[in-house]
């Protein structure tokens, strides 16, 4: 299933953005979820600090993140734009299982909803942030097919209607 996932970029090489940080994902070939460094309160670590325990790759059905990204004024509430190192590519998620009837059955509030583990050869949507667009689909194998333009990110939000965060002027 075609997806897209936000990646950090440094010369030329994708890195995940928070967990898992400075591994290398390499584009062309099927890549399993790893779990990221667990705490001691059952949290994972990342680049922003302590995260909540949510497992797999985080993708999304079109590429827009606009609860992520970076701030023009740091007293601002929300990201305003996206730094030069953040790209968008397409990847394709396996879907060979369908997680969601168990993530759903994982709780009553939809903060619940969510799998402990990865979901490997399969995915499910869960909503991590409420200020963002859509849900992520949380998967256990990704493949990268190609690193987006600007342009093209524009043009496939476009068949909807948004828009993601706009890069900051130079």
């Amino acid at each position: 299933m075609k997806a897209y996932k936000l990646f950090r970029i440094k010369n030329g090489v994708l890195f995940p953005l928070y967990v898992n940080a400075s591994t290398p994902t390499p584009l062309g070939e099927w890549l399993p979820a790893t779990s990221g460094e667990m705490t001691n309160d059952g949290k994972v670590k990342s680049k922003l600090g302590k995260l909540a325990y949510r497992p797999g790759w985080h993708c999304s059905l079109y590429p827009i993140a606009t609860h992520i990204g970076a701030k023009a004024n740091p007293k601002d509430s929300k990201p305003s734009f996206r730094p030069n190192d953040q790209v968008w590519a397409e990847v394709e998620i396996e879907d060979s299982i369908d997680y969601q009837p168990i993530a759903d059955q994982q709780g009553k509030h939809a903060r619940d909803k969510q799998l402990k583990y990865i979901p490997r050869h399969g995915y499910y949507s869960y909503k991590t942030n409420p200020n963002m667009y859509g849900t992520w689909l949380i998967a256990g194998d990704i493949k990268v097919n190609k690193i987006l333009s600007d342009a093209e990110v524009m043009k496939i939000n476009s068949e909807i209607g948004v828009m993601d965060l706009p890069r900051k002027a130079a």
